[in-house]
């Protein structure tokens, strides 16, 4: 955006083309290509193919070219709005984006017909003074309030980056020059690589059902650590209990909820799923007595609330809605095992190891309490 607005910034602008957006486009499809990530791949493939329409339209050296512009400024919003919603699979993606761009292509190709002329005319006319089409403003409004409403649903890397592309191709359809429309849609594209090189991030050192940081990222942060610090291994107890007599569902439902509360853990307390239905949270720069409060009130929390486990659905009433399902109270406790790094710089790998034998010493003692 500072290359399409800042006027000292426009002779940097101009000397990044071409390599600017084929870099971007290249480097964006084929890191989607090898992470199996189909819908980063058809939108960065889109934005590139609006590139080039965009180019071609704006330059003004082709016939039609009004056409072109307003059938760009309504197929990149919907193309990529789509793409927002639909599956990650590849039979799905490729199938809709097909079709999608097939219906697109055959309404492009009617409005360049004489007899549609009138028509082609109105879409394309710009609203007041501005340069984006009439059919561009209502495609892109749709298209952002889709987005927006999808990312507020899956508040994940890559429908950010879809949204923030969006915008991107939004900027790109409004401007006069080829150049700054190559420049806005090579930054869209550069979005999505981002956004791909985040969830990329997310699925190595996050832990998909919890939320939590997985036990690589564990691995690197026991790595950091250094001087005093305090190691607290977290186990559910009797999980396997839980698991047999709920069912599995109802056991990631649980860890789901456990995790939920590690990550509110107080005191600066840095929590990582270790595995199974253990975490270990880690409180840098702090003795052992400062963190037992907040283990302490960790436990209790757990304890106090205990687990909602919903009842099996009843039938429909005569009226046809479902009946509320009634909530049984299971009550979950947690056993905490505790160590604190001496002055000596001791191994963390050490403190951890000390931290797990207080754990098991918790669950010796009768569960549910915390072990130093």
């Amino acid at each position: 955006m500072a290359l399409l607005v800042v006027p000292a910034l426009e002779p940097v602008a101009l000397s990044l083309l071409p390599a600017y957006p084929l870099v971007s486009f290249f480097a964006g499809a084929l890191l989607a290509w090898r992470f199996r990530r189909w819908r980063v791949l058809v939108a960065t493939l889109s934005l590139a193919a609006a590139e080039r329409a965009l180019a071609a339209g704006l330059g003004s050296w082709i016939p039609f070219a009004h056409v072109v512009l307003a059938a760009t400024s309504a197929a990149l919003p919907l193309n990529l709005t789509a793409l927002t919603w639909l599956p990650e699979r590849a039979r799905a993606v490729f199938a809709g984006s097909a079709v999608l761009v097939a219906a697109e292509a055959l309404a492009a190709g009617l409005l360049m017909q004489p007899e549609a002329a009138p028509v082609a005319d109105v879409l394309a006319r710009p609203l007041g003074d501005g340069r984006l089409p009439m059919i561009g403003i209502f495609a892109f409004a749709g298209a952002l309030t889709l987005a927006a409403l999808r990312l507020v649903i899956r508040p994940q890397a890559l429908e950010c980056g879809m949204f923030w592309a969006l915008i991107n191709a939004l900027l790109a359809c409004g401007v006069a020059a080829p150049a700054s429309a190559s420049i806005a849609l090579a930054g869209a594209g550069l979005v999505l690589l981002v956004s791909l090189i985040e969830t990329s991030h997310a699925i190595a050192y996050g832990d998909e059902l919890t939320g939590l940081p997985s036990r690589r990222a564990l691995t690197e942060a026991l790595g950091e650590l250094d001087g005093v610090y305090t190691i607290a291994m977290v186990d559910i107890d009797h999980f396997k209990m839980f698991n047999d007599t709920y069912g599995h569902d109802a056991g990631d439902q649980l860890l789901r909820m456990i995790g939920g509360r590690l990550a509110q853990v107080g005191g600066g307390g840095r929590p990582f799923r270790y595995g199974g239905e253990e975490f270990a949270v880690i409180f840098t720069a702090t003795v052992l007595d400062d963190a037992l409060p907040h283990l302490e009130a960790l436990r209790h929390s757990i304890e106090s609330t205990g687990f909602g486990l919903r009842g099996p659905e009843r039938s429909r009433r005569h009226d046809g809605t479902r009946p509320t399902r009634p909530i049984q109270r299971v009550s979950v406790s947690v056993s905490i095992g505790a160590a604190q790094a001496s002055r000596r710089a001791a191994p963390a790998h050490d403190v951890l190891d000390a931290a797990d034998a207080a754990l098991y010493r918790a669950k010796r003692s009768g569960r549910n309490r915390v072990c130093t």
